[in-house]
């Protein structure tokens, strides 16, 4: 064609638009639910258990002699303290060239402080699900001894693109087997609705097997103890052994690490475990009962056609379905970072958070950044010191091992 077309004018410019697209999901739901700060100093926390009753008591014949004198018994609970940190590094030239401006998406301090400060709630709203061992997921086969893609493992939440992740061996999270880096998650899961991890090349782990853990780096029984340690009924928890004090648990519904369909029957005996578990007629505010996206699909289909499920305003700052029991009110709230393939029903007003240090910048002399003077780059550190604990833990209950189909990894 002869003349001026758009594609050879040479004379125009690219219009570049102000704001960054987001596409993770941040929210961190189970951190403003948890709002029960306890605010402490000292070497750890320590209180009393109730463990048996008095015994001498009974019936006996006239002028019968009185029972042997017996005694209650308690023991002691411990909680201590978990450090959370995140660091933040900026060279003088970006700040400069990337400082606020019409030429800037976004401005880099910004987006790095804030980035950081999401990130860190992020990664411990995900936590708070889990056990403490800083495990996120394990393998589901030995894939990872060979080959760096399409590795499948249970769940990719916490597996986030450029993480060097620890892969460890099952059991007590023993051996460490080496270090990977995610390149990236598919969405798409396999045909056994499990996620797909790539790894970096040439970071290949040997001796790694099915049912090993992958770990956040560095967090190996470091991580803060979440609700799948807090609501259990095995071990020794907070420094006492269940299998002496089994009182001291929560009620667990499990079926021997095989799923099964949540049924009406299923979480009616969830929710009679624990009113006959604890003696409590029902929670001062309710239970609450805290599921993944795609277990809440099947927790919505028990009551399909029989209850109309409404939101009801809550002080947690978001809207909650709920409905009424013949065992108490039940809120269902939906949080994408709760665990697959099981539901947790917790009393809200047990669970504290025993905090030390709110999470914030570590300041020096009023900047957040702290300069170099071997190098051109400025460090901003940031800590929590804090642990979740639980009074009660027979007021809450979970059911595990149950089916769901999940159709995408995040």
């Amino acid at each position: 064609m002869a003349g001026v077309g758009i594609g050879d004018v040479s004379l125009t410019f690219i219009r570049y638009l102000q704001g960054v697209v987001e596409t993770l999901n941040q929210k961190s739901k189970l951190r403003q639910l948890l709002r029960r700060d306890d605010k402490w100093t000292g070497t750890h926390i320590e209180g009393r258990v109730h463990s048996a009753r008095n015994t001498g008591i009974g019936y006996v014949e006239d002028g019968g002699a009185f029972p042997v004198a017996d005694k209650q018994d308690y023991q002691t609970y411990k909680a201590y303290r978990k450090f959370l940190v995140g660091s933040v590094q900026l060279t003088d030239g970006v700040m400069a060239t990337a400082a606020k401006g019409k030429n800037v998406a976004r401005d880099v301090i910004t987006s790095e402080i804030k980035g950081m400060m999401t990130g860190l709630m992020k990664m411990e709203n995900g936590m708070m699900y889990l056990d403490g061992t800083g495990s996120v997921t394990t393998l589901v086969d030995a894939t990872l001894a060979s080959s760096v893609t399409d590795v499948a493992v249970y769940d990719a939440r916490l597996l986030w693109d450029g993480l060097r992740v620890e892969i460890r061996s099952s059991g007590a999270i023993g051996t460490l087997h080496g270090t990977s880096t995610v390149s990236n998650v598919e969405q798409a899961t396999n045909s056994s609705n499990q996620a797909i991890v790539n790894f970096a090349s040439g970071e290949t782990v040997t001796g790694a097997s099915a049912g090993d853990y992958v770990v956040w780096p560095g967090s190996v029984n470091r991580a803060i103890t979440g609700l799948d340690k807090l609501i259990g009924d095995s071990g020794t928890f907070q420094n006492i052994n269940t299998a002496t004090y089994p009182r001291y648990s929560s009620f667990v519904m499990d079926n021997s690490g095989t799923n099964r369909d949540l049924t009406p029957s299923l979480f009616r005996q969830l929710l009679a475990g624990i009113m006959h578990k604890s003696g409590s007629d029902s929670p001062e505010d309710g239970l609450t009962v805290l599921t993944n996206a795609w277990q809440a699909i099947n927790v919505e289909e028990l009551y399909e056609g029989e209850l109309r499920l409404s939101p009801s305003d809550k002080t947690s700052g978001f809207a909650m379905t709920s409905f009424q029991s013949a065992l108490g009110r039940i809120d269902i709230i939906v949080d994408t970072d709760a665990p697959y393939n099981k539901i947790f029903a917790v009393d809200l007003g047990k669970v504290y958070r025993a905090v030390q240090k709110d999470l914030s910048w570590r300041r020096q002399g009023g900047s957040i950044f702290k300069r170099s003077d071997t190098a051109g780059v400025w460090t901003a550190t940031a800590m929590e010191i804090c642990e979740l604990y639980i009074k009660e833990r027979n007021t809450s209950g979970k059911i595990s091992d149950l089916n769901q189909t999940t159709v995408n990894a995040y």
